[in-house]
């Protein structure tokens, strides 16, 4: 879709051999490259493009105060004109009714510089990651995807056993990658946009193959789940994994049988409050048990293998199960969750780094689990929650306030610090930067017209844009993003290096998130190349899945009108109605898209209406439905919802009862 004039000389300069940092020429024309660090004037900002009616900024951490950009589209059409600040320009308010191309140039004292050109579309980072996401989940699983018994013979120590690099399922994964759960997340923030995406994720040696038509990410799902409970694993991180899947259950039994459901159940209940920890779990270096009741005090290391807050919603979801299974010890699970999230907000200091940012990709579990237990159970949730979210709210604001938007450590240090348990003096923390949106989107929805949470979406934009190129090396945090096969759509300069024979083999995988920037290139530092440790890993790529599941839920809106777009709130019965939906579903940007929602009149059976994208590049989906269709009787409620679970978006309306209203 995009045109990209400066493509070719771009690669020339930063470019990269595989497993080496890219060679950076200083010559005079390689220089007046767009998007390139080292120019007299860079402009830096996310490579692919953005989504309407989201935050738009980019950095030019050379120019001035007061130095002019303006941004052209493919005619060289001047579109939008503003001036730099804090060497950040902000264009949010540029919504076109076409997606570009466009490129941003600056001119102030260092000269003049321009962007390389980007799009910005509806959904559009939404649009260009969903397919990178699952693509990457199918490739990155245990023997490449094909279960493999090392024998036939049930009396073996081999019988079953697999070669996955330490892990269970995906390969370098560990206890606390939570794969199950972020597909889990994914599929209940959009499931229509999900049930859409179909990749090669079989089920080939499993005992049960899905129907036809099963999406990929349920494959994924089930693959999870069935190596879990083949191996009866114990440890709590992945039965916490278990509990997503029973939790999510009624919208996955159209795909899965009901066995895998009683198992997965049968195992939870058995086990969960059992201490016990001896089935797969490495990088374990703090101390704890597999009980799940128990209060974690423990706060993990920078290797994210025991963030605090990890067991609050799974002992929610676990809740919840426990109640429609009609078991009498429900309240168990309801107690854990309140005990714990009563601790940590009365012990955790939101001001240490070393319980936010500092637990690395697995940060998110904290806010999120927070807030989903305040909205979810608003009189069963712990008094404090909202002014704890509020206080981290306040932390990420002010560590973010800085030309990148970027949320750094602490007020010394950018990124990570090195960790207990190994790791390099600069870590790799690709995926806080990519899950960061997660926890961010989550205390901006709790705390609602705080203004806080206006500045807490813009940061989290911000984090992704670090990802796809507004960072000091200008690059994406995948080596191979520039790849149509492989890469993100529109992206020019990938990460510096991919890691050949890494523990998870991921090199090759679609959509796998190589590197960040370390704390030595900020605040703008790019002639330090290709410093740190550079490594794709599933528990980053998770981190992304947990964002993305977010950034649907923040973005979907769902509103009811009659004739006049009035407000439907009590109509009659043979009125008709229109349904406006508002969710990431435009997959091709080419084509309308299309979704389904949910209606239920009254207490009968839910029904599917189909929406439709109202015109290309358009973020609403739309039906109108004659309410006498749907059988609705006077003084019925109807609800529609889109979404599931913490996540569910719905409106309600009546139908108009018999005489004077």
């Amino acid at each position: 879709m995009k045109v990209r004039l400066l493509a070719a000389v771009g690669a020339l300069v930063l470019g990269a051999v595989p497993g080496t940092a890219a060679a950076v020429t200083d010559s005079a024309s390689a220089r007046a490259v767009a998007g390139d660090p080292t120019a007299a004037q860079p402009v830096l900002l996310n490579q692919s493009g953005f989504n309407l009616g989201e935050s738009k900024r980019f950095t030019a951490p050379r120019a001035e105060d007061g130095a002019t950009f303006t941004i052209t589209d493919t005619s060289g059409r001047v579109r939008y004109r503003g001036k730099v600040k804090g060497s950040i320009g902000d264009f949010t308010k540029f919504n076109p009714r076409d997606t570009g191309d466009f490129v941003v140039t600056v001119t102030g004292a260092a000269g003049t510089g321009a962007s390389v050109p980007f799009g910005i579309g509806a959904y559009w980072i939404d649009r260009v990651s969903y397919r990178r996401a699952i693509e990457f989940m199918a490739g990155s699983r245990c023997y490449f995807g094909d279960y493999t018994r090392k024998t036939a013979d049930p009396a073996s120590d081999e019988y079953g056993a697999r070669d996955c690099m330490k892990g269970v399922t995906w390969r370098d994964s560990a206890h606390y990658s939570r794969e199950i759960q972020t597909l889990v997340g994914m599929y209940l923030a959009n499931p229509s946009a999900f049930d859409q995406i179909h990749v090669d994720a079989d089920d080939k040696g499993l005992p049960v193959t899905l129907p036809e038509g099963t999406p990929g990410i349920v494959r994924l799902i089930y693959w999870g789940v069935e190596l879990l409970l083949q191996e009866k694993v114990n440890d709590p991180q992945l039965k916490e994994q278990l509990a997503a899947f029973i939790y999510a259950y009624p919208q996955l039994e159209k795909y899965i049988p009901a066995s895998v459901y009683q198992r997965a159940r049968d195992h939870l209940f058995d086990s969960w409050g059992d201490p016990a920890r001896d089935r797969y779990y490495w990088q374990a270096f703090t101390p704890h048990t597999g009980d799940l009741f128990q209060v974690y005090t423990q706060v993990g290391t920078g290797k994210g293998e025991l963030a605090p807050g990890h067991s609050v919603w799974p002992n929610l979801m676990m809740y919840e199960v426990a109640k429609r299974e009609g078991r009498d010890d429900a309240g168990r699970y309801l107690h854990a969750a309140r005990s714990q999230a009563d601790w940590l907000i009365n012990n955790l200091d939101v001001k240490d780094p070393r319980v936010s940012k500092g637990q690395r990709q697995s940060e998110y579990v904290l806010i999120t689990g927070l807030v989903q237990f305040a909205e979810t159970y608003p009189d069963k949730a712990p008094h404090g929650i909202e002014e704890f979210v509020r206080d981290w709210a306040r932390i990420a604001v002010d560590r973010s306030d800085n030309l990148w938007d970027f949320r750094r450590y602490s007020d010394d240090r950018w990124t990570i610090p090195a960790f207990n348990g190994g790791g390099a003096d600069d870590p790799n923390e690709v995926g806080n930067v990519a899950g960061f949106s997660a926890p961010a989107l989550a205390a901006a929805r709790l705390l609602g017209n705080d203004p806080l949470a206006g500045r807490l979406r813009e940061i989290a934009t911000a984090q992704v844009d670090n990802i796809f190129g507004r960072n000091p090396t200008g690059r994406h945090a995948s080596y191979d993003a520039p790849s149509k096969t492989v890469g993100f759509e529109g992206v020019e300069h990938g990460w510096f290096s991919e890691y050949y024979g890494g523990a998870g083999l991921l090199e090759n995988v679609p959509g796998v998130l190589d590197g960040s920037p370390k704390n030595g290139h900020y605040p703008f530092n790019p002639e330090q190349g290709n410093i740190g440790h550079t490594e794709g890993w599933v528990a980053f790529n998770t981190a992304w899945n947990e964002s993305l599941a977010w950034r649907a839920a923040d973005q979907t809106q769902l509103k009811v009108s009659t004739r006049g777009r009035a407000p439907a709130r009590v109509v009659p019965g043979d009125t008709e109605v229109r349904i406006d939906l508002a969710a990431p579903l435009n997959l091709d940007a080419d084509t309308l898209g299309q979704g389904t929602v949910d209606v239920r009149v009254g207490d009968r059976a839910t029904k599917r209406l189909t929406v439709t994208q109202t015109e290309k590049n358009s973020k609403t989906f739309s039906a109108t439905v004659n309410l006498a269709t749907l059988g609705a009787k006077p003084r019925d409620a109807i609800t529609v919802t889109y979404g599931h679970g913490p996540f569910a978006v719905s409106y309600s309306f009546t139908v108009a009862g018999a005489g004077p209203q």
